[in-house]
């Protein structure tokens, strides 16, 4: 389908405002419009986006009279379906889009901007102002230069967001004698004196044997955590996480990063090292850039960086040796993962499982049966744990919980931390969008905002598959549900405030990432090459197809 100009999804969308079964005044006319809406997702899933559909029709809808019949489709097939819909003449009014599609359905012209300044009936002011900014921001784009921004055209609204934490055992803890807190760093000092103990702010301390689900884990303390855990009979793999994000963005690294000269570029191999400003500086402008107390350097702006400037950052790790540190978790222990910036060889922990070893398994179903200790996944996870975990005869309430994913720190002798990076990770999320072919827009965004509101939010909170894309609601008992596991569920809150979508969303697809990326998952983590010769191979032709997206010529 030949991409449309915004100029011109803008007057189609006024002109789709007459179809509607409201009045230019707002008051609902006698017709009433009929609008489609796929949605997928397993029976709980659609059985809440049944009750939210009829709700809103017996509420919203008899007012406005609308009516929303909700289709649910095939999971599997989902997003080539609707796409293939899209692409014709007789589309859904409303469908769910992956993060991963967003831009290349926009780019094709198959959605409805939002935000259209044409289009003043989308006035959803408050909506935003109640939703997290990582949800909002990755379902902006702009078709026209490739690239998102703050202000870059917005198509579609959040229907959920799950951040990712790990899960681990807490039955396993309480067998290795690991007492378990859940305590937040400012509340740590008070917590010692009123039980007259001495922790340390860390997430695993294996001197005193303490873990806290509170405060995020330092890497070093997730493999020694790991390894504890592998002493249960039973307990194979101590952590298993199949995603480098949270390692490469807790420093400030990324895979691709885009240039001023107007090109994307791999990034993943960087041995650059990376900078934050220290905890005591209250700012610092960088080549017109001011940053404050515990903000990273941008890759821009790092390159620029004096030994003066240097003066008020610590170092981090570069992009390379996080992403060495990721892959060692599943090499074998002791073999060579590859040659760190300092020269030195970076040594596999073995502690993780890798893809091709997991097969067709889900990493649930070896944390339910007790072969991992720990492992790294979305809030999506919670229904199959409380049903499989928490009212099962083996495990019981209260087997598992969850905690921070773990961030990059230096330590002193006495304990404290000297330097450290950022909390990171990646969220996923599905977005509410309209399709460009829908004839009764206005009608359409009456629904949307209801799924994205306060009513629709609610209803997926309390099944427990999905935060809230609202601060206000996840935060509250109607998600953070105490009485169920698990019982840190502010974890999700916390995580929700700083992750963002995989690299799976950085472009218009995923044509750049799939070579290197199976190659890493198959080959170099499962101990056949090394990330050296993962870059060796793959990293000149990413870097050509990179050129492409913005039409860029290196020549």
């Amino acid at each position: 389908m030949k991409k449309k100009s915004l100029v011109a999804m803008g007057m189609a969308l006024v002109l789709g405002l007459s179809a509607c079964g409201t009045a230019s005044d707002g008051k609902p006319t006698n017709d009433t419009v009929t609008l489609q809406f796929w949605g997928w997702g397993d029976d709980v899933e659609a059985s809440v986006f049944q009750e939210i559909t009829d709700q809103f029709n017996e509420t919203v809808g008899k007012e406005k009279n609308i009516s929303v019949k909700y289709v649910q489709k095939a999971s599997s097939s989902y997003s080539s379906d609707a796409a293939l819909a899209l692409s014709g003449n007789n589309t859904p009014d409303i469908v769910y889009v992956e993060e991963t599609y967003v831009k290349s359905w926009s780019d094709a012209g198959y959605l409805t901007q939002l935000d259209s300044g044409e289009f003043s009936g989308f006035d959803f002011t408050n909506e935003k102002d109640e939703m997290w900014e990582s949800g909002l921001y990755r379902y902006r784009f702009d078709p026209e230069t490739a690239t998102t921004s703050e202000d870059a055209p917005l198509w579609a609204l959040p229907k959920d967001i799950g951040p990712t934490v790990i899960y681990y055992n807490t039955t396993y803890l309480k067998e290795l004698g690991i007492t378990e807190i859940s305590v937040t760093e400012e509340e740590l000092a008070a917590y010692n004196t009123a039980n007259g103990t001495n922790y340390l702010a860390k997430g695993y301390d294996s001197d005193a044997k303490v873990f806290n689900n509170r405060i995020a884990m330092s890497w070093e303390e997730t493999i020694e955590l790991a390894k504890e855990m592998e002493k249960i009979d039973g307990c194979d793999y101590g952590y298993y996480n199949e995603w480098w994000f949270n390692y490469g963005w807790s420093v400030g690294g990324d895979n691709v990063e885009y240039m001023d000269e107007g090109y994307y570029k791999f990034t993943l191999n960087d041995e650059t090292p990376n900078y934050i400003v220290k905890d005591d500086v209250a700012s610092v402008e960088i080549n017109g850039t001011t940053y404050k107390a515990g903000e990273l350097i941008s890759y821009k702006d790092k390159a620029t960086l004096t030994d003066a400037d240097k003066q008020s950052l610590n170092e981090l790790p570069s992009m390379f040796d996080a992403f060495l540190e990721f892959v060692a978790l599943t090499a074998k222990e002791g073999s060579v993962v590859g040659t760190a910036t300092d020269g030195s060889e970076k040594l596999g922990y073995g502690v993780s499982m890798g893809a091709n070893s997991l097969g067709t398994a889900d990493a649930e179903d070896y944390f339910i049966s007790g072969k991992f200790g720990m492992f790294v996944d979305g809030r999506w996870e919670v229904p199959t744990l409380r049903k499989e975990m928490s009212e099962s005869e083996k495990w019981g309430k209260g087997s598992w919980n969850v905690a921070p994913l773990p961030v990059y720190k230096e330590y002193d002798a006495s304990g404290n931390v000297t330097v450290h990076g950022v909390a990171a990770g990646h969220s996923g999320s599905v977005g509410l969008a309209i399709a460009d072919g829908s004839k009764n827009k206005e009608a359409a965004f009456e629904f949307l905002k209801f799924v994205a509101g306060e009513e629709g939010q609610k209803s997926q909170a309390e099944a427990g598959f999905a935060i809230p894309n609202q601060k206000a609601l996840a935060n509250d008992e109607v998600f953070l549900q105490t009485s169920q596991d698990p019982a840190n569920a502010i974890a999700f809150v916390e995580a929700a405030a700083v992750q963002r979508p995989g690299d799976w969303w950085s472009l218009t697809d995923s044509t750049w990432i799939d070579d290197w990326a199976n190659y890493l998952n198959y080959t170099v983590r499962e101990n056949k090459a090394t990330v050296n010769d993962l870059f060796d191979k793959y990293y000149e032709p990413t870097q050509e197809k990179l050129y492409k997206y913005t039409g860029y010529s290196n020549e």
